[in-house]
C-alpha cells in the first residue's frame, strides 16, 4: 500500500478545510448539521491511533456511528482529512500552552524538541506520513511561531533560525522513527521484538568470541545496551545544543 503524504488531495480543499475559522460562517436553514469537521479530524485521529496511517473512511464513519458516505459531505476524502489530522497534532492543548515568561532559547527548543516527541509517542503514525509537501495550517503555523519565540533576543537571520529549527525535528524525527514505529498491520514479524533478540543472541555472542569484532569484545558493560528511546533523542539534543550554545551567544543582542 502506498505512503500517506500531506499535500496529496486538492489544496484547495485542505486549505479552506484548515483555516475555516477565518472564513465568514453562513447560516443556513434547516436542522443542525450531524457532524463538524472538528469531530471528523479527532474520530480519524482515534482510529489512526489503532490502525496506522493506512485507516479506511469507513473506519472514520463506523467510530462517528453514521454511514460510510455521511462524512464525505464534510471532507473530500482521505487525503484531504490526513492534511487535518497532521495539522490537528500540532495543537496545544488547554494547560499545555506554554508559559514562555523566563524561558530562555535553549528552554524553548527543548519544549519543541519534548512536544515533538510526545506527539510521536501519543500517535506513531504520524512516522509514517511523508510530510515533504506540507500543508500549513492554524496549529502548525503556531507551534513553528513558537519555535521561532526561541530566538528573541537574538541577531541572527532568517535562513539560520530556519536551519536550527530544522535540525531539532530532523534529530527527534529520525529517532522517533528508529524507536517509536510500530510494526506494520499487513506484514506483521513472525517474532515479537523480545524473540527476536532472544534468537540473535547465541549467533551475536559466537562472533564476539571469534576474536573478529575486538572493540566489541572489550564492550563488556550490558546496561550499555540499555538505551531508551526517550533517553537516545535527549543525549543527540543536548549535544546538538551544546554545540550550538556559542553561536547563541554570540548573537545576542546586549
Amino acid at each position: 500500500m502506498a505512503t500517506p503524504q500531506t499535500g496529496a488531495g486538492n489544496p484547495e480543499r485542505s486549505l479552506e478545510l484548515l483555516w475555516r475559522e477565518f472564513e465568514p460562517q453562513q447560516s443556513r436553514p434547516g436542522p443542525k448539521p450531524r457532524l463538524t469537521v472538528d469531530r471528523i479530524v479527532e474520530a480519524a485521529i482515534a482510529v489512526a491511533d489503532r490502525e496506522g496511517s493506512c485507516f479506511g473512511m469507513r473506519s472514520v464513519s463506523a467510530e462517528l456511528g453514521v454511514g460510510a458516505m455521511t462524512i464525505y459531505r464534510y471532507v473530500p476524502g482521505k487525503k484531504e482529512l490526513i492534511d487535518l489530522m497532521v495539522d490537528r497534532i500540532s495543537r496545544f492543548e488547554g494547560d499545555d500552552k506554554p508559559d514562555l515568561s523566563g524561558m530562555g532559547w535553549r528552554e524553548r527548543l527543548e519544549l519543541l524538541a519534548e512536544g515533538s516527541w510526545s506527539a510521536y509517542d501519543d500517535h506513531p503514525w504520524i512516522l509514517e506520513i511523508n510530510q515533504r509537501r506540507p500543508v500549513f495550517g492554524p496549529d502548525s503555523m503556531a507551534g513553528y511561531d513558537f519555535a521561532l519565540s526561541a530566538f528573541e533576543g537574538h541577531d541572527l537571520a532568517d535562513r539560520e533560525m530556519n536551519l536550527v529549527i530544522t535540525a531539532v525535528m530532523n534529530l527527534v524525527t529520525g529517532t522517533a522513527r528508529q524507536y517509536l514505529m510500530r510494526d506494520g498491520a499487513e506484514e506483521v514479524p513472525e517474532a515479537n521484538e523480545r524473540e527476536w533478540w532472544e534468537v540473535q543472541a547465541p549467533y551475536l555472542d559466537r562472533a564476539v568470541e571469534s576474536g573478529r569484532f575486538p572493540h566489541l569484545a572489550g564492550f563488556t558493560d550490558e546496561e550499555a545496551w540499555n538505551i531508551t528511546a526517550h533517553e537516545a533523542m535527549r543525549y543527540l539534543l543536548e549535544r546538538f545544543l551544546d554545540g550550538l550554545a556559542p553561536r547563541m551567544e554570540a548573537s545576542r543582542i546586549a
